[in-house]
């Protein structure tokens, strides 16, 4: 009988899916300080390695990798990175039937190969990103926020609360909010701090192979962010206070495109003062402290809790400093309301 259970096993093992063993891509470079993880293993990655479904791919400090996959989709996973890959291939045909990547924490560049579109599912901790044919470098601080720019092509990026934006304009910057939503930058400053701090191949390609260098025409240096006053999307309804707090905080020489009026628009007043943490992005302040360097974030009145990419800030606690794009000191800026202590000037960058 024991013949008869072996083959009782095989015929088992044989009936699996081809694509449970299938190799999906292959390692085309390695820096020091990457290694790969399957079935709970861990090993060193090499140039050559090829890669399956389920595997974990991480860096440490100084650690890049570089992978090609069969369905010619491109992914670099930066320092201090980690991602889990979740793809199947369509049986006798070089795309991929699902091509989902949980990019965990660090920087990554991806770019989609000839898999339909919506095969393609990048998700993050605080955000998913539907793939439109394109080109986009992420950035992720673990369990608190994520952040894209967009190269090529169009994206659409979805916070944890189901509000959505999507861009094809290159060199645009789109970040999660503290509420779930998604907001974006609103001056030059902080996002050249946010492209400093979380994009490393947008600093320097020089890393990369030639597969994955991508023409951007300069982000952070000649493209200027996406001007506030437009739109490439319709705003969402659940993510309107961050995103038009934005969109008052920095005037624009350009006309800006018709869009819908902001809710609740205040008379302008005198513009106040006030020490702080400063630096806020689309965040308006009350009286006292400002906010520190969020991007597309609500203030309160006192301190703000500061410092974060899309964050919220309110209350009136001190500020807790920042986590994406940070910001130094700032005074006020534009008009707030006429009253005292109410909706005063916007901080600084």
């Amino acid at each position: 009988m024991a013949w008869f259970r072996l083959f009782v096993v095989v015929c088992c093992v044989l009936s699996l899916p081809s694509q449970l063993f299938a190799n999906i891509g292959k390692v085309i470079g390695v820096k020091q300080g990457a290694e790969i993880t399957r079935g709970g293993k861990s090993q060193p990655l090499r140039v050559g390695m090829d890669v399956q479904s389920g595997d974990s791919i991480s860096t440490n400090r100084s650690g890049v990798v570089q992978l090609v996959f069969v369905d010619e989709t491109k992914i670099a996973v930066g320092p201090n990175a980690k991602m889990t890959l979740d793809v199947t291939m369509l049986r006798g045909n070089k795309k991929a039937k699902n091509f989902a990547v949980q990019a965990l924490g660090g920087s990554f560049r991806f770019i989609s190969g000839k898999s339909k579109k919506r095969a393609y599912s990048i998700q993050t901790p605080t955000a998913t990103m539907a793939v439109r044919g394109t080109t986009f470098d992420m950035w992720v601080v673990p369990g608190t926020q994520s952040a894209m720019v967009v190269l090529e092509g169009r994206v659409e990026m979805c916070g944890l609360n189901g509000s959505c934006q999507a861009t094809g304009r290159q060199c645009s910057l789109f970040a999660t909010t503290q509420k779930g939503g998604v907001g974006r930058p609103a001056d030059q400053a902080q996002y050249e701090k946010a492209l400093q701090e979380g994009f490393p191949f947008i600093q320097s390609q020089d890393s990369l192979l030639a597969p994955l260098q991508v023409d951007y025409g300069g982000c952070g240096t000649d493209a200027l962010p996406l001007p506030p006053q437009q739109s490439d999307a319709p705003e969402p309804s659940r993510a309107q206070s961050g995103v038009q707090s934005a969109q008052k905080s920095a005037p624009s020489t350009r006309s800006p495109s018709p869009e819908p009026p902001s809710p609740g628009p205040s008379t302008p007043g005198p513009s106040s003062v006030g020490s702080g943490n400063g630096g806020n992005v689309g965040g308006s302040s009350g009286s006292g402290s400002g906010n520190g360097g969020n991007i597309g974030s609500d203030g309160g009145s006192g301190s703000g809790q500061g410092g974060s990419i899309g964050g919220v800030s309110g209350g009136s606690s001190d500020g807790s400093g920042g986590t994406i794009g940070g910001g130094g000191s700032g005074s006020g800026g534009n008009a707030g309301s006429g009253s005292a202590g109410g909706n005063g000037g916007n901080s600084g960058g």
